[in-house]
């Protein structure tokens, strides 16, 4: 179980994030202030660290600062209140996770700590281990298909009617609803109904017995993903639910990668405010404007290429080098191909042409390129300044990478 500290002055609201956070399926510890919350991460090794901003002795920034340098791999989640953006972009740029903004919506927040989790079980090559909720009111059946499923490595929590079946949803992180159609209580379309009015973040499966036609009808409306005759075949259940991971999978990694995009849009858009981005690089400054541009550059979630504006690549950053291999002296045809990978379907070297000379031609935008259902492109110009001043053309890509591709 992955450990959160969570750091909330507000003793209220820090026991009831705490109350949810648990119900994620994480191990929580509880700091009522900035020292408290240092002292914690020293002895408790958190995996993840939610802070807010704005608190008494240390605040959310010195939190941020005080970690990243001690553990600069641990995630953070900011808290914010309403007019804090321009300092919530700052602590992006810092390597925070995310932010969310006061008063706290669960559901961002879930988000959010699953693509910490995300993170995290990449990092130590893990797999993260599925919940399936499993309601079915006959005792042997369901202890049967019960231990089929955990034979699978899947954790499984039993519920002997549909009114179980929601109060356990309700108490718990479960990605597969396994239920049957016909039980006391409730029904199985009576609590997918309810389950569905708590958190859509979940895929269900429906068993039917014989003349369950017309509910079976209804429970596709409800937003079942399969239906399955009984007696069950258990080959064909495992598959189904493999089928029904697979797709929970990438439903998420969407909704995590079109987060990223746009906080990498936010940290751009507030980079490029003043319409040009101008890096001075005479001699009495390097050191500074090294330092300004390895973060620029490395608070954009994103595959980052740098080039003029005869496509000669200037500048790769360590994502996108590892997909195609190193650094290219120009953006051809060889290279498009290999940054396709990220998930690029229609997208061509002309298209690119058209736009950057759009770009020279109109100086001080930022074009947002839709390449796929997954990935995007954010396209803009960035002046370098030395004896005279260069322009380059600066392309971030927002796209699955391979190897979590094949993870999915």
């Amino acid at each position: 179980m992955y450990k959160v500290l969570l750091i909330e002055d507000h003793e209220i609201a820090r026991k009831q994030l705490t109350k949810f956070i648990h119900k994620e399926g994480f191990e929580v510890l509880q700091a009522e202030n900035g020292r408290v919350g240092l002292e914690l991460f020293h002895s408790g090794h958190p995996h993840i660290v939610i802070t807010d901003m704005k608190m008494p002795d240390i605040d959310g920034m010195e939190v941020i600062h005080t970690i990243k340098r001690l553990s600069p791999n641990t995630d953070i989640i900011l808290f914010t209140a309403f007019g804090e953006t321009d300092i919530a972009i700052t602590a992006l740029r810092e390597g925070v996770l995310d932010y969310l903004k006061k008063p706290i919506d669960l559901g961002c927040l879930s988000a959010a700590l699953d693509r910490a989790k995300e993170r995290i079980a990449m990092r130590q090559e893990q797999f993260l281990q599925p919940l399936i909720l499993l309601a079915e009111d006959e005792d042997l059946p369901r202890k049967r298909l019960a231990r089929v499923l955990e034979k699978e490595n899947w954790t499984v929590i039993e519920a002997p009617d549909g009114e179980e079946a929601v109060r356990l949803f309700g108490i718990a992180k479960v990605d597969i609803v396994l239920t049957d159609i016909n039980m006391p209580k409730l029904s199985g379309l009576q609590a997918l109904h309810q389950m569905r009015a708590i958190n859509i973040d979940f895929e269900a499966i429906i068993f039917t017995g014989y003349g369950d036609e017309q509910s079976a009808i209804q429970a596709m409306r409800e937003g079942a993903i399969s239906l399955l005759k009984k007696p069950v075949d258990l080959d064909q259940l495992i598959v189904v639910i493999e089928k029904a991971l697979g797709d929970l999978q990438l439903v998420r990694a969407l909704k995590y990668r079109n987060r990223e995009f746009e906080i990498a849009r936010q940290i751009t858009t507030n980079i490029t405010a003043e319409h040009e981005v101008i890096i001075n690089l005479s001699k009495s400054v390097v050191t500074q404007t090294a330092d300004f541009a390895r973060r620029l550059l490395d608070s954009i979630p994103m595959s980052i290429l740098v080039m003029k504006r005869d496509f000669t690549i200037v500048y790769v950053n360590k994502s996108l080098s590892s997909i195609i291999g190193g650094i290219s002296e120009r953006l051809d045809e060889a290279v498009l191909e290999e940054i396709r990978k990220l998930g690029i379907k229609e997208i061509s070297l002309q298209q690119l042409a058209k736009i950057v000379n759009n770009l020279y031609d109109n100086p001080g935008g930022i074009e947002t390129i839709k390449a796929s259902e997954s990935t995007d492109i954010i396209i803009t110009l960035v002046t370098i300044k030395m004896e005279a001043s260069d322009t380059y053309v600066l392309m971030a890509i927002s796209g699955e990478r391979p190897d979590f591709k094949d993870k999915a």
